[in-house]
């Protein structure tokens, strides 16, 4: 064929050269110039090729980054994570939550409530009020694994790891000599706040298959982990979503039970709706919930055991305090009851 002939051969060749012509900086889509020509995008395509094989056009593609599908495909490798690894480890690696001995915590308050002990395999929610003593709960468990120098994991969203560790330090009787090599941080709250981080494991919070994913690689480098601390749940919600949070949240429970250690996973109980803490329950093996309120004595706090696996606890609320150095001890004011009930 000859060239002319080429060229005019269609009505929408013909269309598409006298719109390049007039607009000689036009750059389009096929799309678009078919919605301004009027004509079938599948024809106005097919000549576009036949144009820019005759080097009349110029065809540019551009590459961009779809974030909601980049969101969608991580939170779908979470999901899938942590499915197979449930699957795999089947009803065994769920009983053996009930099977190994529980373990003493070393908080007298918190042992009357739990007097057959935790689990020592478990994933425990701490559902707490503001101020309520959280923060010291967790740093007793992690001073307590440091100093029997076992490896521990702590994911942190809302504080720096030298303040957890300071924190962690306040539980410690003789604190001078102590390793703190055994204490591994993922630190996902320095870039939050947009400071460099001396961790050597620092990811973004946003990006829950990188917290993964690092919690797998300490997991395999540290070998043997006795504790995982995630600090906290309630910024994961607001930094994604509840369903990006929970399917994490089952993540986490399958790497402690593949770990084949405790998990202990912080939660304001008061920032979100009832329907969004009860979904995080039902992921859990354990809930410590834990309440401040003001009375005409002052500030009471007080403590219950919403749900703990296989081990007999105590539901009703148990008063306590925080001492001067910021350890739970037991309160003058007696609980309402002692009554215990035992799970199934």
């Amino acid at each position: 064929m000859k060239l002319f002939e080429r060229l005019l051969d269609t009505d929408v060749k013909a269309d598409l050269l006298t719109l390049f012509h007039n607009n000689s900086n036009l750059s389009e889509t096929a799309e678009g110039l078919a919605r301004r020509m009027g004509r079938n995008p599948a024809e106005v395509y097919r000549e576009l090729e036949d144009l820019v094989e005759l080097g009349i056009l110029r065809k540019v593609e551009v590459y961009s980054f779809g974030a909601d599908r980049d969101k969608e495909i991580q939170d779908a490798i979470s999901k899938q994570l942590a499915l197979g690894e449930m699957a795999e480890s089947g009803q065994a690696e769920i009983d053996q939550v009930t099977a190994i001995p529980k373990i003493t915590t070393g908080l007298e308050v918190l042992d009357a409530v739990l007097p057959d002990g935790m689990p020592p395999i478990s994933t425990v929610l701490i559902l707490s009020d503001p101020g309520a003593g959280e923060e010291s709960l967790v740093a007793h468990f992690v001073s307590k694994y440091v100093q029997q120098k076992k490896s521990t994991i702590y994911v942190t969203l809302d504080n720096f790891p030298a303040n957890i560790r300071q924190i962690a330090r306040s539980q410690m009787v003789a604190a001078e000599n102590v390793d703190w090599s055994s204490l591994v941080f993922v630190d996902c709250y320095s870039k939050t706040v947009g400071v460099e981080s001396d961790e050597p494991h620092t990811e973004d919070p946003e990006n829950l298959s990188a917290i993964s994913i690092a919690i797998s690689d300490i997991m395999n480098r540290e070998g043997a982990i006795s504790l995982i601390v995630l600090d906290s749940f309630n910024t994961l919600i607001r930094k994604r979503n509840i369903r990006s949070a929970i399917e994490f949240l089952r993540v986490i429970v399958a790497r402690a039970r593949q770990a084949k250690c405790l998990c202990l996973v912080i939660m304001n109980r008061k920032a979100f709706p009832p329907a969004m803490n009860a979904s995080a329950q039902d992921v859990v093996d354990g809930v410590i919930e834990l309440k401040i309120e003001e009375t005409e004595e002052g500030i009471a706090r007080s403590l219950r055991i919403l749900k703990m696996v296989g081990t007999k606890h105590a539901t009703t609320w148990t008063p306590y305090d925080i001492s001067d150095e910021n350890k739970f001890v037991p309160s003058k004011k007696k609980p309402v009851s002692t009554a215990a009930s035992r799970l199934s």
